[in-house]
């Protein structure tokens, strides 16, 4: 059943890029280009009935100690609690100098099939606002506050602003 409601999600998120067809091959993945400028890959994992998005971010680490440095620091900032992944991760594969965002969406019992297709655009916009800020880190700039995109709502994501250390303990 859940297989049955990932590939309705794929068919549904393939009528609104306009792409009929779009299938699972047989690792039960399906690749995208983006743009011509990434890749969005989706695959089903069977036994946990997950449907995973994930795309790279970058694709050769820097050289640099302390630019690398710089960027796993704002990698692991952006990724507490998804935060500013789009409520999913980062993960770093430093032999194959690959860094990669993804979220999961669960394909179980009371999922509709169109999932994937609302959040396929969160996902992507926030993927671009990442690579954007990586770019930036790695060329030395400084990429100062991102503005990230969330579902239905003009405000950036991020931890709730509350009480900085020294502040008095406010009772909620």
């Amino acid at each position: 059943m859940s297989y049955e409601n990932a590939k309705a999600n794929l068919r549904e998120f393939g009528k609104e890029l306009n792409l009929e067809n779009l299938n699972f091959d047989e690792n039960n993945t399906c690749i995208l280009g983006i743009d011509n400028t990434f890749s969005l890959h989706i695959t089903y994992e069977p036994n946990s009935d997950r449907l995973y998005l994930y795309s790279p971010i970058l694709d050769g680490l820097p050289k640099d100690d302390k630019i690398r440095l710089k960027l796993y620091e704002r990698l692991l900032e952006g990724s507490m609690l998804g935060g500013q992944m789009a409520g999913g991760g980062i993960g770093v594969a430093p032999k194959e100098e690959l860094i990669l965002m993804h979220c999961v969406i669960d394909m179980g019992l009371g999922v509709d099939a169109s999932a994937l297709r609302r959040f396929a655009a969160l996902f992507v916009e926030t993927v671009e606002k990442w690579r954007e800020m990586v770019n930036k880190i790695i060329n030395g700039e400084d990429p100062g506050q991102f503005q990230f995109p969330t579902p239905g709502g003009d405000k950036g994501i991020g931890l709730p602003s509350g009480p900085k250390p020294g502040d008095k303990y406010i009772k909620i």
